[in-house]
């Protein structure tokens, strides 16, 4: 019976397989983890030779892209196409699961590593765009180095994701389309040719593009917690330490991305948010209880942050830093490394949100991302890097000495320790790392398992324990390689593709509202190259007109 039931899995695995993208996905893999092995100072030196080539000499790609972007999505919000609804039925999770799962996919690797860092990273080096009024290590450094956190976890962090998502979820729940990247091109390339050159090669890339930002934030996790053990024991960590505790944080999300979407993601995804609120007001009540620092400079420095974000947005969003000392390298370390980041993470996150959102309108899916989670990055930025700001320059706690010796991801650990009642923050902390780690790795492995299944929706745990292992190598191998650079190497690498797939994807689906509901931008009837037959034209018009009353 045992075997019976041994070889019905195994069968099932191999049955589900899209064999295209599944076979150069494991091999670009292997591959990698071959030359990282036998050829580790090459590979090296190639993942810095692409930071150079990728994030210099591309950063107008990633930055035009993104605004673009963002441009689409903040129009398809408050157009009169928010109104349709992903499909028939009611939405399958409560409002508060659904946005703790929305955070915890689309933020949480990224906001728990940079919270208590960025901005006290930028209040020591104040960025090239606001280095001319401001002063390093200053109160006027703070409110740039706030902004600048802010804005890289603002809005803009959600175009590549809704980008995928919102085409998706349209095209899956109102055609029946398979949950596949490449089904964003579906209108262009027809249903029948998904499975053609065009449709396999984008989801191929898809699946490397996944595997390599997944693995960049599981990277950045992982070295999260081991900092935070060598900072509260002095226990250090070597290369093979470091492979088998990323393992045994693989072993813990796989037992979670088993259990499926309901049981796994969803409860993890709750506790995260629940956790995420306790440490955050206990920031908050241990600044107004610590005598040498004032939250409410705190909160005020943040209103300031915000007000400086919006007022620079266009500025911050095109800043390549060209012309100024450094200005290039800086671009290319933060805001370029983030925005092909967030759009390496569009596949697997757009898919895993086009998922969870059956039932819901366009305008709630939007304003969930460019509202609601802004919101919630605004407010984690300003307590937890405004307190990492003020506790520094207080004298209470050497937040960036502890960075320097220890590596970034001990920030959180030492500002927690040095709040009242630090003692319970730190392991809280921790905690919530692990879970974080988690519940990205879940939704990733997910969507990487959706597209090499040919967008199967609930593909096997088979299929999703083999990709689990592999993002888990994948990030341990990098870490190993060159901690934070290679990680942000890596990324900016495998995310340049999608930001064309991404861009394209909007304007086609703008193009398919326009043809299913009214042409608002661009109309269906009409062609791009030749005059269409008038008379047709006009025909076609009224003949649609009750379809749009009924849709909308």
């Amino acid at each position: 019976m045992a075997q019976s039931s041994g070889r019905s899995v195994f069968s099932q695995f191999v049955d589900e397989i899209d064999t295209i993208p599944f076979a150069f996905g494991a091999l670009v893999t292997f591959v990698f983890i071959g030359l990282a092995a036998f050829r580790t100072e090459w590979i090296s030196s190639q993942i810095t030779t692409a930071f150079s080539v990728f994030g210099e000499g591309l950063a107008w790609m990633y930055l035009v892209a993104m605004l673009v972007m963002l441009i689409v999505c903040v129009y398809l919000m408050v157009s009169p196409y928010g109104r349709i609804k992903l499909g028939d039925e009611d939405p399958e999770y409560s409002n508060f699961s659904y946005l703790a799962m929305f955070f915890s996919a689309g933020l949480s690797a990224g906001i728990v590593f940079f919270g208590p860092v960025e901005a006290l990273t930028h209040y020591g080096t104040v960025p090239p765009l606001f280095a001319g009024t401001a002063e390093a290590g200053t109160t006027s450094a703070m409110v740039p180095a706030l902004a600048y956190s802010i804005f890289h976890y603002g809005v803009s962090a959600w175009g590549g994701y809704l980008a995928i998502g919102i085409p998706v979820a349209y095209y899956a729940y109102r055609r029946d389309a398979p949950f596949r990247t490449s089904t964003v091109l579906m209108p262009v390339l027809g249903r029948e040719n998904l499975n053609g050159v065009i449709g396999r090669t984008i989801d191929t890339l898809a699946v490397v593009a996944t595997l390599g930002g997944i693995a960049t934030g599981l990277g950045f996790i992982a070295t999260q917690i081991l900092a935070g053990i060598t900072y509260r024991t002095g226990i250090q960590f070597g290369n093979v330490e470091t492979v088998l505790a990323i393992t045994g944080i693989t072993i813990i999300f796989t037992i979670s991305l088993i259990a499926g979407v309901d049981r796994g993601i969803r409860r993890l995804s709750d506790f995260n948010i629940v956790l995420m609120t306790v440490l955050l007001f206990a920031t908050l009540v241990g600044g107004i209880v610590m005598s040498s620092i004032s939250e409410l400079a705190v909160l005020n420095t943040g209103a300031l942050a915000v007000g400086t974000y919006i007022q620079n947005f266009f500025r911050m969003s095109l800043f390549t830093g060209v012309g100024l000392e450094g200005g290039t390298g800086w671009t290319s370390f933060w805001t370029v490394f983030y925005w092909s980041w967030w759009i390496a993470w569009a596949p697997f996150v757009g898919l895993f949100l086009a998922r969870i959102s059956k039932g819901r309108t366009i305008r709630e899916v939007l304003f969930t991302a460019l509202v609601t989670m802004t919101l919630v990055s605004i407010v984690w930025f300003t307590v937890i890097g405004g307190t990492s700001m003020f506790l520094q320059q207080a004298g209470v706690v050497d937040i960036l000495g502890a960075v320097s010796q220890y590596g970034d991801g001990v920030a959180g650990y030492a500002l927690f320790g040095a709040l009242p009642l630090g003692v319970l923050w730190q392991p809280l902390f921790l905690i919530l790392v692990v879970t974080f780690f988690a519940t990205s790795a879940d939704s990733s492995t997910l969507a990487v398992a959706m597209l090499t299944t040919g967008g199967k929706e609930n593909p096997s745990s088979l299929n999703r324990l083999f990709w689990g292992v592999l993002q888990g190598l994948i990030a341990s191998i990098l870490v190993v390689l060159g901690g934070a650079s290679a990680l942000r190497s890596s990324v900016i690498v495998t995310g340049a593709p999608f930001a064309v797939v991404c861009v394209l994807s909007l304007f086609v689906f703008m193009r398919e509202l326009g043809s299913d509901h009214g042409a608002m931008i661009f109309d269906g009837n009409r062609t791009w190259f030749r005059s269409p037959d008038s008379a047709n034209q006009s025909t076609d018009v009224v003949a649609e007109e009750p379809t749009r009353a009924t849709d909308d």
